[in-house]
């Protein structure tokens, strides 16, 4: 009786594998291709503003970093000057000066030793122009 009931079961599980019930159905897959639309590119519009140049003079003391508009060709075009001292210690110090005079000293003073890595100095000028005007490296 046990091998007629073995025998049943081998033949069941034979019909079952040769039949494909237990492969995996073949993936259907829908593909719809949507029109496209012609895409029209957009004019160029070329920039007649030239590179602005301003002057700086930058030195540093054992708590304070010292920072001097001294002018430049576009010195009556500045509107704003953006300051940012990158630290050491990845701490950033910024600092907006609107219509800056031209002589003017601006003085980061450290509560510790002064450990400035770059001062970035971005100049806002007439017809809002933005431009990095100075990149200082100690």
């Amino acid at each position: 009786m046990r091998r007629v009931f073995c025998l049943c079961l081998f033949i069941v599980l034979l019909l079952v594998v040769t039949s494909g019930c237990l492969q995996p159905s073949a993936p259907t897959s829908t593909v719809t291709v949507a029109e496209q639309t012609p895409v029209t590119p957009l004019p160029v519009v070329a920039t007649t503003v030239s590179p602005k140049n301003l002057t700086f003079d930058v030195s540093k003391t054992e708590k304070t970093v010292n920072i001097t508009y001294t002018g430049g060709p576009d010195a009556a075009d500045v509107l704003a000057l953006d300051i940012q001292i990158n630290n050491q210690d990845s701490s950033k110090i910024k600092q907006t000066f609107i219509e800056p005079a031209v002589g003017t000293p601006f003085v980061f003073t450290y509560m510790g030793l002064a450990n400035p890595v770059t001062v970035n100095i971005i100049g806002t000028f007439k017809g809002g122009y933005q431009q990095t005007v100075l990149m200082y490296y100690f």
